[in-house]
């Protein structure tokens, strides 16, 4: 795994906390906003008061942390009703994978899913994240996020098959994954 570098947050845009490794109970995946490397998308949550944020920023280069495991990061809050029935910012760890446009639609370079992908197995063992509980932010939300995994169910499929583990739990549109990887109508 890559060393993972620290550019701290605006502490504005998270809240902190003192939370257990048993309190870390998902993993939530994003897109980051715009285009730009994972260090300058956490040079970004450094430099102004966004109120929001994610704990990596993953690229196909490097891993950037902006707010710490045990503090809260503002990435999957809403202002709606929640999809998920139990995943908030309080009990998950936010990676925003970085992204580029490519003919009007983002898209993540091989070499950022298997960053990310090695990223997400370490955090599943460090905090006992089951596959299941390793979700996009669409499936906490609905928020087309992160959009090439929501737009497509064979590219989410092959994230979560990179974890090594049974599929994740992420819904598909109109399809809900079980725990054992088996899709199911909703």
């Amino acid at each position: 795994m890559t060393k993972v570098g620290m550019i701290p947050a605006d502490c504005r845009n998270f809240r902190r906390a003192a939370r257990r490794a048993g309190e870390i109970r998902y993993i939530v995946l994003h897109s980051a906003a715009g285009e730009g490397s994972a260090r300058q998308q956490a040079e970004r949550a450094a430099g102004y008061a966004a109120g929001v944020s994610a704990h990596y920023y993953v690229d196909g280069q490097a891993v950037w942390q902006s707010v710490a495991d045990r503090d809260v990061a503002w990435h999957c809050g809403t202002r709606g009703a929640y999809a998920h029935p139990y995943c908030r910012n309080a009990n998950s760890i936010g990676v925003a994978l970085c992204g580029r446009v490519q003919d009007g639609r983002q898209t993540f370079l091989p070499e950022t899913v298997r960053r990310a992908q090695a990223l997400v197995r370490r955090l599943m063992a460090r905090y006992g994240i089951p596959a299941e509980n390793v979700l996009r932010h669409y499936d906490v939300t609905h928020k087309t996020c992160p959009a090439p995994f929501v737009e497509s169910d064979a590219r989410w499929a092959a994230f979560c098959a990179g974890l090594d583990g049974p599929a994740a739990g992420g819904q598909s549109k109109g399809r809900r994954r079980s725990a054992s990887g088996a899709k199911r109508q909703k």
